[in-house]
């Protein structure tokens, strides 16, 4: 959100969209994009319905927010700290990872305020399948270590890109765990272009 705007979490987002059916406006950087489906998310868990907004680009809704075009911004945390840090005025409401990020140590998170919602990006390693058992494991302690080097991690915190290290089994079910809600999800409410 801008700066300016009084809410200052997700419950008075809610009832702030409750008592102004059609007015809260959420610029995303896209139909199907993982800011349009976080804002699903929350309409979801609140029971409100929102105006969307997509964008080409995360640089044309920092350019809304910062124009007051929009009245909420659905952008990845990372984005947001690198925002304020060059002077965009935002108020960042909420974090969507499973826990508070080291980038934004304050900010509660969804769970936190009572909203059963998690979203954060996930990347991952693939190898061809068939690799060598012994191999295979070389690359995961690899990994493994990189992510845990203070100067990795201090060079993502630089980068506003936090970090979760999740063994392989660990990463597959939650893939897994997020294909089947995303199903269920679009089942519900598909997020087509209308």
């Amino acid at each position: 959100m801008h700066a300016d705007t009084s809410l200052k979490n997700l419950a008075e987002l809610a009832a702030y969209a409750r008592a102004n059916p059609g007015e809260v406006t959420v610029g995303t950087t896209g139909i199907g994009s993982d800011d349009h489906l976080a804002m699903l998310k929350f309409e979801r868990a609140a029971g409100v319905k929102m105006r969307h907004i997509p964008f080409k680009g995360s640089a044309e809704v920092r350019a809304a927010i910062a124009g007051k075009q929009i009245l909420v911004a659905s952008i990845n945390i990372g984005e947001a700290l690198q925002y304020q840090k060059g002077g965009t005025p935002l108020r960042n409401l909420v974090q969507m990872s499973p826990a508070r990020t080291n980038l934004a140590p304050d900010l509660a998170t969804a769970k936190e305020q009572g909203y059963d919602i998690e979203m954060s990006s996930l990347r991952g390693l693939a190898a061809p399948k068939g690799l060598p058992r012994e191999i295979r494991e070389q690359l995961v302690r690899a990994v493994e270590r990189s992510v845990a080097d203070p100067e990795f991690q201090a060079r993502a915190a630089q980068f506003f890109a936090p970090l979760r290290y999740l063994p392989p089994a660990e990463y597959e079910a939650l893939v897994r765990e997020a294909d089947a809600a995303y199903r269920a999800m679009w089942k519900e409410m598909p997020w087509a272009d209308k």
